[in-house]
């Protein structure tokens, strides 16, 4: 990744999730790694599709299976706002790619009689996990693809309601997708801490004012019908499990108020929750090339494109 100071740009992060759904059963199915392993090696894909995809890889856009093998992230390389359609663009080519091999999928396994979407409209819609033999895995070890340990600063007595028929608090997580946007700021000459610390505020009280995360919120229940959520159960996972994100929005304006160096105190605070290893959904401070990238984590993965976009144009204006 190469930063360009004098620029605004951005870069999306987005992750779907593979998921079977036949009569009243849904079920996460465990087939990202194949998929991802197909696209990476140009197999069965058409080839207006494979020109499109190799154009991409070029320009820098990845794909690989996210945390889980029934989880799927697409990330794209910087852009500028006046390129926002291409971003668009380049990852309506990856769903087109990974629905024609899904349904490939489902011919050559003939047991799987429902049907098979990527879909980005819901976190945590179902504990069930299957293989393509549609058995049912419960081995987390099956299921995901790292190492990682999950830990949630969440009492479990306080779980929210959403998620409450979900038992298992690592298969509840190992359905869980967002979509990231990374913000490459236009630096002043001379920026430092002072700058980072002030951007950051004002990034944050944009963020908090504004229900960007919640757009076209759609959260799938155990069934054939899809409910829409007055309190989206993603942000309500987020308040109940990372407790920077309660904190900093009940605080966020009197940091606001306060002198720069009270805002390098508080953004210290909030860097060192993320050096000590705390998940936190709110944001994460990246340092490339000695330059700060700040990447917000808040929203739900099926939020809009327009909303990106508005969300895109007010920050461009901080």
């Amino acid at each position: 990744m190469k930063i360009v100071p004098d620029k605004f740009e951005f870069g999306i992060e987005k992750e779907y999730a593979i998921v079977y759904k036949e009569r009243d059963f849904i079920s996460y199915l465990l087939a990202s790694k194949q998929i991802v392993d197909k696209i990476m090696s140009m197999t069965d894909i058409p080839e207006h599709l494979v020109k499109k995809v190799r154009d991409l890889f070029s320009r820098g856009w990845e794909i690989h299976p996210e945390y889980t093998n029934a989880l799927i992230e697409v990330t794209s390389p910087p852009y500028t706002l006046d390129s926002f359609d291409e971003v668009i663009d380049g990852f309506q080519t990856f769903e087109e790619v990974v629905c024609k091999l899904l349904t490939d999928l489902k011919k050559i396994n003939t047991n799987l009689n429902g049907e098979i979407l990527i879909t980005d409209k819901f976190s945590c819609s179902t504990e069930t996990f299957i293989n393509l033999k549609k058995e049912k895995i419960t081995d987390m070890k099956q299921i995901i693809l790292t190492d990682e340990v999950v830990t949630f600063l969440g009492s479990e007595e306080l779980i929210p309601n959403s998620f409450k028929k979900i038992k298992d608090l690592n298969l509840l997580y190992a359905g869980f997708i967002s979509t990231h946007v990374t913000l490459h700021p236009k630096y002043c000459s001379g920026w430092d801490i002072k700058h980072e610390a002030e951007y950051f505020w004002i990034l944050l009280d944009l963020l908090f004012m504004s229900e960007y995360d919640i757009s076209d919120n759609t959260f799938y229940y155990k069934g054939k019908y899809e409910i829409q959520c007055a309190t989206p159960p993603r942000s309500e996972l987020i308040s109940w499990a990372d407790k920077t994100y309660t904190f900093y929005k009940k605080c966020i304006k009197q940091i606001m108020k306060g002198d720069p160096q009270e805002k390098i105190d508080a953004y210290n605070d909030f860097l060192n929750e993320q050096y000590k290893g705390n998940r936190t959904y709110l944001a994460k401070i990246k340092h490339i090339e000695g330059w700060p990238l700040f990447e917000i984590r808040r929203f739900h993965s099926g939020v809009s494109t327009n909303s990106i976009k508005e969300f895109l144009l007010s920050v461009s204006k901080i």
